[in-house]
């Protein structure tokens, strides 16, 4: 995952934690979080609030996605008996459309703040 993470820091995210669950990346400029996770495919998850302002990336999600380790996202309930952090999943092919997605993501939050 190295080369991946080297990514979030060319698009001005910081590592902020790391579980075997997720790695969670914090931008500099507008403490928007994602987290990476350990899959084959490349996979990040977004806030809810985020993707759900913005209807452009509501139509590239792959879905929600519920983890515990979604620690800086909203809450709801799923199949538990608790209510657990969710976000909207994107998947990518290789590290360069994970770059050109960042970038644009980063163009997209710009522009709401």
């Amino acid at each position: 995952m190295g080369i991946i993470q080297n990514t979030f820091g060319l698009n001005n995210f910081k590592t902020i934690k790391e579980t075997t669950k997720s790695v969670e990346f914090k931008n500099m400029k507008s403490d928007e979080v994602v987290y990476l996770l350990p899959n084959k495919e490349i996979t990040i998850v977004l806030n809810p609030k985020t993707v759900e302002g913005t209807e452009e990336l509501g139509k590239k999600s792959t879905g929600l996605l519920h983890n515990t380790s979604f620690s800086q996202f909203p809450k709801k309930m799923n199949a538990g008996k608790e209510s657990i952090c969710y976000g909207y999943a994107y998947k990518f092919n290789s590290d360069d459309e994970l770059s050109s997605f960042l970038h644009q993501l980063n163009s997209m939050i710009s522009i709401k703040n």
